[in-house]
């Protein structure tokens, strides 16, 4: 067998020798069904691993409140927090509410008193 039909074929993704036996049976070309079924296993694989990671997230959603604002990198020290309560890497607090000092109520936003004991923000 020539080297450069060698080196074509496995190219393509075959051997040379295999290749001609197909040639030889009318079966050029022909798909290597072994190859299409593994990777379909494969992609029914991924896909359930997929669907079990996404029924997993919405099981864990009951847990998430959605009405505290969240960042996803913290002001103090610029670390990605992915949505925590605390900053992995200083350990502030990014969704907490600002808090009264005083009486450490919740402030509204934009409030310049604190509406629980009338301290000055």
């Amino acid at each position: 067998m020539n080297k450069g039909v060698s080196t074509a074929w496995s190219l393509l993704g075959g051997s040379a020798s295999r290749g001609l036996a197909n040639a030889a049976d009318g079966l050029a070309g022909a798909p290597d069904t072994a190859a299409e079924a593994a990777a379909a296993r494969q992609r029914g694989l991924d896909d359930a691993v997929t669907e079990n990671a996404y029924a997993h997230g919405q099981s864990r959603a009951g847990q998430f409140d959605v009405t505290v604002d969240r960042r996803l990198v913290c002001p103090q020290c610029r670390a990605e927090t992915h949505g925590t309560p605390f900053c992995p890497g200083c350990g502030f607090r990014p969704a907490r509410p600002p808090q009264c000092t005083s009486c450490h109520a919740e402030l509204p936003e934009g409030s310049a008193f604190c509406p629980g004991c009338g301290t000055r923000r």
